[in-house]
């Protein structure tokens, strides 16, 4: 359900990247300074952590690459791994993962895809979807899709359209009833998380807009849904690029409790749902404003956002963030941010420059970062 929920990096393999018929090798290294500290809401634990590591972008290397089969139609693929160089984790985490057709009728691909409201989080905020600044750590989200299907159409008149689907989102087939409440023994798909996605893209000139709906289910639980609606968009004026979501996820009663996934337990990515009482709905909306000003070779961003918890009360939430970026080079480039989250009595988000993904826990609610990182 989060870099579009099934989103891709593929959404251009009809253009230039699919002349290639060789397979390319890219990446990016990033090494930074972080630290966080401070306390509000449910954070109890104000004690500064530093870090040194992967601090403004997500490291990785992927393999990718076309095969012409004429007539138009052609193979692509990408293998993406995430790294983390201040560590001997060698290629430690999977990222995109995809084999498909392109051709004329647009792009078809299957694998572990791109989470596309995840996506739309990080397209429009100015941090992307990894920093301390970044806002998609303040919501439920699906990075990426296990077991997943994706249409991408031609591009016409500057609209797009992804369908997306997935038959378990959290893993192999039939191995999450372990994490449903009550846990049952194995049995075929009952438990498997399932997910529908449609992502209408404009993006014309200046202006880009997404509009995306999607619903999850449960196997053989019941017929609870979670549901998703987001809007993005934004608008470069030259001197000034305004972006920014608005989110409402809603949930039928039983959705997580007693239905379908504890979300607390499933990995990786669907968190902040837990709390909810045996019929009781979840309704949550999420909403951003961002800005990013261009002076050279160097950029300020900015950004604001608020999580309305309508299921809990006292558990609503902001964050601000405020950074800069320099370019070096076409591929390197510094970076400095700083984020302060404020948490009601009741909620309890910290500082996670990797959004809720495992692999990187949260730590206070005031978070700074500078570094440096390096594309390839």
């Amino acid at each position: 359900m989060s870099k579009k929920i099934i989103a891709l990096a593929l959404a251009a393999a009809s253009g230039a990247a699919v002349a290639q018929t060789n397979v390319t090798i890219y990446g990016n290294v990033d090494m930074g300074y972080m630290y966080r500290e401070g306390k509000n809401g449910t954070v109890v634990n104000g004690d500064g952590q530093h870090d040194l590591q992967s601090a403004g972008s997500q490291s990785h290397i992927g393999f990718k690459g076309v095969e012409d089969l004429g007539n138009g139609l052609k193979v692509v693929f990408d293998l993406q791994y995430r790294i983390n160089p201040d560590v001997n984790g060698g290629l430690n985490q999977a990222g995109h993962q995809y084999v498909g057709l392109t051709g004329g009728f647009g792009t078809a691909v299957a694998g572990y895809l791109d989470g596309i409201r995840y996506g739309i989080f990080g397209k429009y905020n100015p941090f992307g979807n990894y920093s301390v600044g970044n806002f998609a750590q303040m919501t439920t989200q699906y990075d990426r899709a296990a077991n997943a299907l994706a249409y991408i159409s031609p591009s016409i008149y500057g609209f797009t359209l992804i369908l997306a689907t997935a038959t378990n989102t959290q893993g192999a087939e039939g191995t999450l009833n372990g994490v449903h409440v009550p846990a049952v023994a194995a049995n075929g798909n009952k438990g498997d998380d399932r997910l529908f996605s449609i992502n209408l893209i404009y993006a014309k000139g200046p202006l880009s807009v997404d509009l995306d709906y999607e619903t999850t289910k449960a196997v053989g639980y019941s017929d609870s849904r979670l549901y998703v609606a987001t809007t993005g968009a934004s608008y470069d004026f030259g001197v000034v690029k305004i972006s920014g979501v608005y989110d409402i996820i809603k949930g039928d009663p039983n959705s997580f409790i007693g239905g379908n996934i504890d979300l607390d337990a499933a990995t990786p990515g669907l968190q902040n749902l837990g709390g909810l009482a045996a019929g009781q709905s979840y309704d949550r909306r999420n909403w951003f404003i961002g800005a990013t000003v261009p002076f050279g070779k160097a950029s300020v961003l900015a950004s604001y956002g608020q999580v309305k918890d309508r299921t809990l009360g006292d558990a609503d939430a902001s964050k601000w963030a405020v950074g800069a970026r320099y370019a070096l080079s076409k591929r390197t480039e510094l970076y400095a941010d700083y984020a302060h989250i404020q948490n009601d009595s009741k909620a309890g988000f910290r500082i996670n420059p990797m959004g809720n993904s495992a692999g990187l826990s949260g730590a206070g609610v005031n978070g700074f970062a500078m570094g440096i990182k390096h594309s390839f």
